[in-house]
C-alpha cells in the first residue's frame, strides 16, 4: 500500500473528534500515517476516538507508535480512545489492554462514560437488579434524606406556632375591644339618669372635664359654679 494511499478519514463532533484509519498498514507505511496522525491530534480538552476498526496491521510497530500518540495526547490534556471491536485488534493490543482505552463506538463511549462515573460513586445500575448502591452511598443519601426531613419539619412547626400566637394575639385585642365596648356602655347607662337631671346636658359637657376623676368631684365642681354665681 503506498503512503499516499492511506485512508484516513476524519470527523469532527466539536469536543470530540473521529479519526477512522483503515486497510493494511505495514512497516513502510508507518512515517505517513504518524505524521498525519500527530497532525490531527491537537487541541486540548477534546476526546480523539481513533477507529481502527478497519485496520490490518501487518507489523507491530505500530505500537510504539500509539503509547507515544497516548502519551502526547495526555500531555495537552486530552484523551485518546480506541475504536475496535474485532478480534484482530483486541489480539493485536492485548498487551497494553489496561493501557488503552477501548470502546466499540463513539456513541457507546459516551453513554457509557456517564454509567462510569456513576459506579465510580457507588452507583450501579442493571437490567435484572436495577438500581443499586453502595453502602457508603445509601448511608450519605439516607443521612441527606433524613436531613432534609428534619429540615422540613422544623420549618413546619415553626410557622405553626407563629400562626399560634398570631391566633391568641387576636383572640386577646378581639376580648379587649369587648371588654371596653362593656365598659363604654356601662359608662353610657350610668350617664342616663345624670342627664335627666339636668346634671350632664351631652356627652361633650362631661368629657370637656378631663381633669375630673368620679361624679363626685363633677358635683363638687357644679355646686361651686352655682354659689360663685
Amino acid at each position: 500500500m503506498k503512503a499516499d494511499l492511506i485512508d484516513i478519514q476524519v470527523e469532527d463532533f466539536g469536543e470530540d473528534i473521529e479519526i477512522k484509519l483503515s486497510g493494511s498498514l505495514g512497516i513502510f507505511q508507518l512515517a505517513a500515517v504518524r505524521e498525519k496522525i500527530e497532525m490531527l491530534v491537537s487541541g486540548p480538552g477534546c476526546f480523539f476516538f481513533l477507529n481502527l476498526q478497519y485496520a490490518h496491521f501487518t507489523c507491530d510497530e505500530y505500537l510504539p507508535f500509539f503509547l507515544d500518540l497516548l502519551d502526547r495526547v495526555k500531555g495537552q490534556k486530552s484523551s485518546l480512545i480506541l475504536v475496535f471491536n474485532s478480534v484482530e485488534q483486541k489480539k493485536y493490543f492485548s498487551r497494553y489492554s489496561n493501557i488503552f482505552e477501548v470502546a466499540e463506538s463513539r456513541n457507546e463511549y459516551k453513554s457509557g462514560s456517564f454509567s462510569k462515573q456513576l459506579q465510580l460513586v457507588g452507583v450501579h445500575y442493571g437490567r435484572k437488579t436495577g438500581l443499586r448502591l453502595s453502602p457508603s452511598v445509601a448511608i450519605a443519601v439516607s443521612v441527606l434524606l433524613i436531613g432534609w426531613a428534619v429540615t422540613l419539619f422544623s420549618i413546619i412547626v415553626g410557622q405553626g406556632s407563629e400562626i399560634a400566637d398570631k391566633q391568641a394575639q387576636i383572640i386577646a385585642l378581639q376580648s379587649q375591644k369587648d371588654r371596653y365596648i362593656r365598659e363604654i356602655d356601662k359608662l353610657e347607662s350610668s350617664i342616663g339618669p345624670l342627664r335627666k337631671l339636668g346634671v350632664v346636658q351631652d356627652t361633650t359637657t362631661l368629657t370637656s372635664f378631663g381633669l375630673i376623676k368620679d361624679w363626685v368631684s363633677y358635683l363638687e365642681y357644679l355646686e361651686n359654679s352655682r354659689r360663685e354665681k
